[in-house]
């Protein structure tokens, strides 16, 4: 029904507005840096080859009218050099932390590079989000990307050669699909940090949030796993049921900005910043693991993906990042998925953000 909703919209709606790709395409490494355009006539989305960064999303809400509704820059410039907040790039070779830059496969130590505090974060300082891709196709619907990570890049083993597709699917959805091969041993954990808001503005605290998860990694305060999980019931992770993000989370009478310090209600939390342990039945193929909701919008998103964990992040409020992952961590955790690709594997990861329009 809701499919059919969002095609009864989208048939009354004006011209997709576009951004102007002037502004992201330049030249990088010596390597040509282009905003390219895929769509199915229903949504659009805007990707540049610079960290495979998805720049802009455009679907209808529930009156046929488009806004951008993804957290962009104004151009490729700013994305090298103010993009603290990673916003919207390809995470490789290992999204979310490992715990002090440290690892072992086998009996060798790998040590590699600290970009957050003691600890790794999304791969370093020479992740995706800093390679300009090569483009191996680009077409209406799909974007094929390309790159490779040297052995020994970020203190990581292995050359990994990465190929990644973004398409637009039949049933309105944003398809981000990873496939990686390995020369040596190495961990890999490939994601996207896209931020979402599907009102296009304002704050999400008016999102109804569902996660299909029993429970969340028990983290210390500065994300590290402890090995341990905790059981998503009678908490405020609990998600298995529509609940509006703004309900759960602490309000700044003089508006939220970092750093400031106010006393958390007990029944309240700051922010999220957790990985969720998706339930799954099927081993290979994406399923519908969480969905967002705006009332104000009428906006339907759905996650669909086929990796154990969705990192949940709502920063400073402007948006959601709903990130599918392997867990934070894994490689010092036996107990946890394992994130080891040998050579002759080869590593695959799809998640998909499928949209419509929902009516009270």
């Amino acid at each position: 029904m809701l499919s059919s909703l969002l095609n009864q919209y989208a048939l009354a709606t004006k011209h997709i507005p576009l951004l102007n790709p002037e502004p992201y395409d330049t030249i990088m490494s010596g390597k040509a840096v282009k905003l390219y355009t895929i769509s199915n006539g229903q949504i659009a989305a805007q990707i540049t080859n610079y960290g495979g960064f998805v720049v802009a999303l455009f679907t209808p809400d529930k009156n046929g009218e488009y806004v951008n509704i993804v957290t962009n820059y104004p151009d490729i410039h700013k994305y090298p050099t103010a993009n603290i907040g990673m916003v919207g790039p390809s995470l490789g070779r290992y999204a979310n932390r490992i715990a002090n830059g440290q690892f072992t496969i086998g009996d060798q130590e790998y040590n590699t590079t600290k970009n957050n505090g003691p600890h790794t974060l999304h791969g370093g300082t020479q992740g995706f989000d800093h390679m300009v891709w090569d483009v191996k196709k680009a077409n209406k619907k799909e974007l094929v990307l390309k790159c490779v990570l040297n052995d020994g890049a970020d203190g990581f083993p292995g050359t990994l050669t990465t190929t990644l597709t973004y398409s637009i699917t039949k049933d309105n959805g944003l398809s981000i699909s990873y496939k990686a091969t390995t020369d040596k041993t190495t961990v890999v954990n490939l994601s996207n940090h896209t931020y979402f808001n599907l009102d296009g503005d304002g704050d999400i605290m008016n999102h109804l949030l569902t996660v299909n998860a029993d429970s969340i990694t028990e983290t210390d305060r500065s994300g590290i796993p402890s090995g341990k999980f905790i059981k998503v019931d009678g908490t405020l992770y609990d998600f298995r049921k529509p609940v509006v993000i703004g309900d759960r989370t602490a309000s700044f009478p003089k508006g939220f900005r970092f750093g400031q310090k106010i006393e958390i209600p007990k029944d309240k939390v700051m922010s999220y910043d957790n990985n969720f342990c998706v339930s799954h039945k099927s081993k290979t193929a994406p399923e519908k693991v969480a969905s967002l909701y705006s009332t104000e919008s009428g906006r339907l998103m759905e996650v669909w993906n086929n990796h154990p964990g969705l990192q949940i992040y709502t920063g400073a409020r402007k948006a959601i990042a709903l990130e599918s992952q392997m867990y934070p961590d894994s490689p010092n955790h036996a107990n946890f998925p394992s994130t080891i690709l040998k050579p002759g594997q080869t590593y695959r990861h799809t998640c998909i953000y499928k949209f419509s329009v929902m009516k009270q």
